[in-house]
C-alpha cells in the first residue's frame, strides 16, 4: 500500500502545479513577538502551579492538546547537559473560537494550537511564562482578513487575564525584529480521486509520519481540526480533512533553546505546527508551516550554530515533503 500510495501521488503531481501567494501582504504596526510574564519565584512548586493552570484554563475554553513537561531533563538525558532549570510546552487551543475561523483562512493552522511556554535558566532564578502574540502570528501567516484578525486577537485576552490573576508577575514583551522574506512553507500534493477519502487520508497520515520519523523528527502532537476532541460539532463542513501536526527535532531544539548561548524565548514557536487539509471537492492536500527562517528574522538570531540548524531544517523539511509527491507553491 505504501509504495502504491507514493507512486500514484508522485505521478499525478507531475501533472499539477498551481501558483498563488499573498506577496502584497503588509504586516501590521505591531512591534512585539511575544508577551512574557516574569515571576520572581522558582522551583518545583511554581512549575506544578503552572502545570495545574494549563488544565484549569478549560474553564475559559482553552484546552491542552499536548503537554511536554520538563524538556530540559530530556536534554540532560539525551545530550548530556542543560543550561535550563525548566522548559515546558503546553500546546493550547480554544477551538470554540478558533476553528470556525478556518473556514475563512485555513492558514491559521500554522499557529493553532499555539504554545504556552514556561522556562527558567539555571543561572537566573526568574521564571518566565510566555506565548506568541496573536498579532505577530497573523503577520507571519500573512493573514489580513479583518474578521479573522479581530476574533483571533480577542481570543487571547481571557487567557492573559487568567495568567495575570493567577501569577504575581511583571509583564514585558519580546520585540519582533523583522520578517523573513519567506515566512511560510507552502506545498500541495495532488492525487487521483480515491474510493474513500477517509481511508486515503489515513494512509497519507501514516506515510507522512513515517517519513519524518525516519529522518529523526518526533510527532510531538496531533490535532484533528475537523473532528475536535472537545466538540462533536463539525464546524469545517467545507473541508474533507484538516489536521495539524506538532513537529519536534531534539538536536535542533537543544541548539536553539539550550546548549551554548541558550535562547529559550524562541520556544514560543515550538513545536512547529504543520497543517494539512483537503477542501471538499478538491483533489489536493494543502500543507503549510512557518519557516524556521521566520524564527531567525523575528528574534534576530545571528549565532552561527543556530543559523546552521535553522537552514538545515528549512532545507530538510521541504525535501521530505517532496518525497511524498509535494509540489512547492
Amino acid at each position: 500500500m505504501f509504495t502504491k500510495f507514493i507512486i500514484s501521488i508522485i505521478f499525478f503531481s507531475s501533472l499539477f502545479i498551481t501558483f498563488g501567494a499573498d506577496d502584497n501582504f503588509t504586516p501590521s504596526n505591531n512591534q512585539h513577538l511575544a508577551v512574557e510574564y516574569v515571576l520572581e519565584e522558582s522551583g518545583e512548586e511554581i512549575d506544578k502551579k503552572f502545570f495545574k493552570f494549563t488544565k484549569d484554563v478549560e474553564n475559559i475554553n482553552f484546552w491542552v492538546n499536548d503537554a511536554h513537561h520538563n524538556v530540559n531533563k530530556v536534554y540532560k538525558k539525551l545530550l548530556g547537559s542543560t543550561s535550563l532549570g525548566q522548559l515546558s510546552f503546553s500546546s493550547l487551543i480554544n477551538d470554540k473560537i478558533a476553528r470556525p475561523l478556518f473556514n475563512i483562512d485555513p492558514r491559521l493552522g500554522g499557529f493553532t494550537p499555539f504554545n504556552l511556554v514556561i522556562y527558567r535558566k539555571l543561572d537566573n532564578n526568574k521564571t518566565i511564562i510566555t506565548h506568541i502574540l496573536p498579532e505577530a502570528a497573523l503577520d507571519i501567516l500573512k493573514i489580513s482578513n479583518k474578521e479573522v484578525r479581530t476574533t483571533f486577537i480577542e481570543m487571547f485576552k481571557s487567557l492573559d487575564s487568567e495568567i495575570e490573576k493567577t501569577f504575581k508577575a511583571t509583564k514585558r514583551y519580546t520585540k519582533i525584529h523583522g520578517f523573513a522574506k519567506k515566512s511560510m512553507m507552502n506545498f500541495e500534493i495532488p492525487f487521483e480521486k480515491p474510493e474513500d477519502i477517509d481511508d486515503f487520508f489515513e494512509e497519507f497520515q501514516e506515510t507522512f509520519e513515517r517519513a519524518f520519523e525516519q529522518k529523526g523528527y518526533i510527532i510531538a502532537g496531533f490535532y484533528d481540526m475537523k473532528y475536535s476532541l472537545n466538540s462533536e460539532d463539525d464546524v469545517l463542513k467545507g473541508f474533507d480533512q484538516y489536521v495539524v501536526w506538532s513537529l519536534c527535532h531534539i538536536p535542533f531544539s537543544y541548539t536553539i533553546f539550550d546548549g551554548k548561548k541558550p535562547f529559550p524565548q524562541a520556544a514560543v514557536f515550538a513545536p512547529c505546527s504543520m497543517y494539512a487539509y483537503i477542501k471538499a471537492g478538491e483533489n489536493k492536500i494543502v500543507i503549510g508551516m512557518p519557516t524556521l527562517s521566520a524564527w531567525a528574522a523575528a528574534l534576530n538570531i545571528t549565532d552561527k550554530a543556530k543559523l546552521e540548524k535553522i537552514n538545515q531544517l528549512d532545507t530538510e523539511i521541504p525535501s521530505i515533503l517532496k518525497t511524498l509527491g509535494a509540489v512547492e507553491i
